[in-house]
């Protein structure tokens, strides 16, 4: 093990654990520090992300996009899957042990004496070492996605950015962000800043659409919502989406994607009217290279096949409103076929309504219980609770030693044709990351 790599195992093992993301003044108090930085987050064009699902698939396929046409990028996103480096990319590659450290170091160099580092939460350390990351690596764009909410999520103690995209808003995080869509649309809706413009997906609730304009009317700046988009899928299967898409801010063209899943296309529709929207300010973009991105793109987590015969799927959804989009791919791509359930959960997420959408569509289930042990849903408890709630047949119920285990036992009674899906939560899947058989 390196220097560096011993200094950042220390720094991240010192680093408080508690999200703080719940307190109103975290902001505030961020914002001291970035303008004690030298502010940062004002030397490159920020694209800052919002929304309860599609913020990684988004951010992922604009940061392609840029980097295919000779753009230095910065990419901020959360949740990690192998190392907590992820969450801070330069150009495509995962931050250093040493950019890392002399970005803590920086920062710490210019808090007051009497400051202790602990006052910080380990997610506003990496928000601001990345903010301070990509000034030193001196990127043109930086894409940043918001990792709880928005309006007092770290990444909002930024200057206003060049675009505001907000995805598709759901309920997630009940508890911090409120029990309604106003209350959580108004959450997101607190990245939008004067100066900035706003980009909004497809397929919104009306409320959600009127808390978002009055938010940009406030702020006294344009907001763009995708709609009317005119779709034709080519080609939809395990290898990939074939389409024709246009709409308003959308040329007529047809793409190749590499990710898969129907959920991708809306974030498609976002991502192409802000390429639109770029080339419109001064962004050149070349339509072959951003056509060449999209092909080219996977992403870890998001539909992701690690094994064909049988097909072996990862997917973070999270919530309820991505479990039923990840159930609408599932049927489009494996029509009238049952699928086998590999399942983890968080104990404070809505797992009952994911369950409802999984269970109907489920020949077999394997419980397991998430790496996040201070969070997680046991896998005991959750065997209960499907039985309880949803009356599952036991024959067809699994509780294993160990996720690995689960795996393993599925595999050896799945035919080749055979779909397993792995899902429940970021931290459950993240476990089988390294388990990849192609």
């Amino acid at each position: 093990m390196s220097n560096e790599q011993q200094v950042y195992q220390k720094l991240i093992t010192d680093m408080n654990q508690h999200m703080l993301v719940a307190d109103d003044n975290r902001v505030p108090f961020l914002r001291q520090i970035l303008a004690k930085l030298g502010h940062p987050d004002q030397a490159y064009k920020i694209i800052h992300i919002a929304g309860t699902n599609g913020k990684g698939s988004t951010g992922a396929m604009l940061a392609a996009i840029l980097q295919e046409n000779d753009y230095h990028v910065g990419h901020f996103s959360s949740p990690a899957m192998l190392d907590d480096r992820e969450q801070i990319r330069i150009d495509g590659q995962m931050i250093s042990y040493t950019a890392f450290v002399q970005a803590y170091q920086l920062i710490n160099d210019h808090l007051s004496a009497d400051f202790a580092a602990t006052s910080l939460s380990i997610f506003e350390w990496f928000t601001l070492i990345a903010l301070v990351a990509f000034q030193q690596a001196k990127v043109d764009f930086v894409i940043l996605e918001v990792g709880l909410g928005g309006m007092n999520d770290a990444t909002n103690a930024i200057s206003a950015p060049l675009l505001a995209l907000i995805t598709h808003i759901d309920y997630d995080h009940t508890r911090i962000l409120g029990h309604t869509i106003r209350k959580i649309a108004t959450q997101k809706a607190g990245i939008i800043k004067t100066g900035s413009t706003v980009i909004v997906a497809p397929h919104q609730k009306q409320m959600t659409r009127n808390v978002l304009r009055t938010a940009a009317n406030q702020q006294q700046v344009p907001i763009h919502f995708v709609t009317n988009i005119h779709l034709k899928l080519l080609a939809h299967n395990f290898e990939g989406t074939k389409l024709q898409i246009s709409g308003p801010m959308i040329p007529n063209h047809t793409y190749q994607l590499g990710l898969i899943g129907r959920f991708q296309l809306d974030n498609l529709a976002t991502v192409l009217s802000a390429v639109t929207w770029l080339s419109q300010h001064d962004v050149q973009l070349n339509e072959q290279r951003t056509q060449r991105a999209l092909a080219n793109l996977k992403i870890a987590g998001r539909m992701q096949i690690i094994q064909r015969h049988p097909t072996v799927i990862l997917d973070g959804a999270h919530n309820s409103d991505g479990a039923k989009q990840l159930v609408q791919s599932l049927q489009q791509l494996a029509p009238n076929q049952k699928i086998t359930f590999l399942l983890g959960f968080l104990a404070d997420k809505n797992y009952l309504e994911m369950l409802q959408s999984y269970l109907p569509l489920a020949k077999t289930v394997y419980v397991n219980t998430p790496s996040q042990h201070q969070r997680a849903l046991d896998k005991d408890e959750l065997a209960k609770v499907i039985q309880k709630h949803f009356s599952f047949s036991k024959d067809h119920l699994f509780n294993e030693a160990d996720v690995h285990t689960s795996l393993q036992v599925a595999l050896a009674h799945a035919e080749v044709d055979d779909v397993i899906v792995i899902t429940g939560s970021f931290y459950f899947i993240k476990q089988f990351e390294g388990d990849q058989h192609v």
